[in-house]
């Protein structure tokens, strides 16, 4: 996820070559974001070209499951050299090769084209389809079956396709940790919310009869925008994003400098140039100098207002005209929640690197956090019996949890530290609230008991003794060596003790 910069980022991309840093050959990025204000026409035609975005998205993943299942094999049933389905009736509806239409835009170093015009290539490689080249060639069909594709512009329409090429590879595919996303879903119409022009350029900003700043977009005309901020100097238009939101149209446009090269800040974490933050519900930040930060409860708060209207809509009609006026105030009560979070969470990270120069923070699982309790359960009398097992109170726990958002403010702070050109260390969170911070001795807590008493003294409240802790666990920190942990902190405590015992 990228999020929008301020004004301020000519003196942020200076700021990174103070310090030092591991330059990487890519090219600086940003994601401004603007308001899109299109008359009636205009609204009518972004709706129409979303809705046929969509569809053409939930037409060609169904393409890709029924391939990838005809060509599964479970091991128990079937050999493993063999197929459920014949190779055949597999590749029946699918051209084995595809010829090229014009030359390739890649150049040798003569400047001649590196395909041309005419090329054979095989659509089948090692055995699998390259269905992102099939789908992307079976467009043209599409537009002869259904002329309303016609409307929509060409890129837009490949975009589709590799966004269905996107998502279904990060099923199929393991990432480096071994793992895989979860199966794609077909969108259905609140789902699917926006729409890409892979090509758009600084000429697509202009201005039009009456001296209002268009966005001049394929298909659809020059739509005005609330150009509230200008594109920095420097800085060219990539791609651009409609997008469909609770108040109306918005495009994301991603901006790049070729002549930036993007920095990552290594700086070695010290006792004085750096800050431990415990992540809490009760306090939404404890840093380890003692200062906190209150939790804004931004879901809890408006959660009254949310009830009533909610309520209000459960008596109207699904679908009527006042049932789709209250849900419009439900989906704009929703994004008020959460755009003044997001805000609440830049503003929060900026104070904090103005304080530090490295933040340390603990590397949350919050999916594993947020999971329902275990079922408990028991026999009597030879039936199975349901015990309580505390699934209420877990709910509103896990409700506080995803309304302050840690892993969202994991990201704004790795965003703005890449910014200002500081730097983030992350550690792991086992044992943290359950050690003391002075001396590193178990303390054993209950969830409930916010006090820290070890008998070497240290008397603090709980959420202050994890934030030392683990600002103490960064201290172990060095570039390169992975992420620390506690159980680094206690062998580095071993050595010490055994180094003075040497010495003595």
């Amino acid at each position: 996820m990228r999020f929008s910069t301020n004004k301020s980022c000519a003196f942020s991309i200076h700021t990174l070559y103070l310090r030092k840093v591991e330059k990487r050959k890519i090219s600086l990025q940003l994601t401004y974001k603007y308001k899109l204000k299109p008359t009636r026409p205009q609204a009518v035609t972004i709706s129409t070209h979303l809705e046929l975005c969509r569809r053409q998205y939930n037409y060609r993943l169904s393409e890709r499951f029924k391939w990838w299942e005809a060509t599964r094999t479970p091991i128990n049933t079937c050999p493993l050299n063999a197929s459920i389905v014949s190779v055949e009736e597999i590749y029946k509806n699918i051209p084995l090769t595809r010829v090229q239409t014009r030359d390739g835009r890649k150049k040798d170093e003569a400047g001649n084209p590196i395909t041309r015009k005419g090329d054979i290539f095989s659509n089948i490689d090692g055995g699998y389809v390259q269905w992102q080249t099939v789908q992307l060639a079976d467009l043209k069909n599409t537009k002869k079956l259904f002329p309303d594709y016609k409307k929509l512009d060409a890129q837009v329409l490949q975009d589709v396709v590799n966004r269905v090429e996107t998502s279904f590879s990060n099923f199929t595919i393991l990432d480096k940790n071994g793992r895989r996303r979860g199966k794609p879903r077909f969108k259905g119409f609140h789902y699917y919310k926006s729409f890409t022009y892979p090509q758009l350029d600084n000429l697509n900003i202009i201005k039009d009869e009456q001296s209002r700043i268009c966005i001049d977009l394929a298909k659809i005309g020059q739509v005005p925008m609330a150009f509230h901020r200008p594109i920095p100097k420097g800085f060219k238009v990539k791609t651009g994003t409609v997008i469909r939101e609770a108040d109306g149209w918005y495009i994301s446009l991603t901006l790049e400098d070729k002549t930036v090269p993007v920095t990552v800040a290594e700086i070695q974490p010290t006792a004085e140039n750096c800050l431990g933050i415990d992540l809490g519900i009760t306090n939404y930040l404890y840093l380890s100098n003692g200062e906190r930060v209150e939790n804004p409860r931004f879901l809890r708060r408006s959660s009254e207002k949310l009830a009533k209207l909610q309520a209000r809509l459960a008596k109207r009609v699904k679908g009527s005209k006042s049932w789709k006026i209250i849900k419009d105030k439900i989906s704009k009560l929703h994004q008020f929640v959460a755009r003044t979070r997001l805000d609440f969470q830049f503003k929060t990270a900026h104070k904090l690197f103005n304080k530090c120069d490295v933040l340390v923070l603990e590397d949350l699982s919050l999916k594993n956090l947020t999971r329902r309790a275990q079922v408990k359960t028991d026999i009597e009398d030879g039936n199975l019996v349901y015990l309580p097992n505390g699934q209420a109170a877990k709910s509103g726990l896990n409700k506080s949890m995803l309304d302050a958002a840690h892993g969202q403010f994991a990201t704004v702070i790795k965003y703005v530290a890449g910014k200002l050109g500081k730097s983030v260390v992350f550690v792991d969170p086992k044992g943290t609230s359950q050690h003391c911070w002075n001396c590193l001795n178990k303390v054993p807590k209950e969830l409930s008991e916010r006090w820290h008493s070890c008998q070497c003294g240290e008397e603090l409240e709980r959420d202050e003794n994890s934030a030392k802790l683990i600002k103490k666990i960064g201290l172990n920190y060095e570039s390169g060596g992975g992420s620390t942990s506690l159980k680094k902190a206690l062998a580095n405590r071993e050595k010490e003790a055994c180094s003075l015992t040497i010495l003595r």
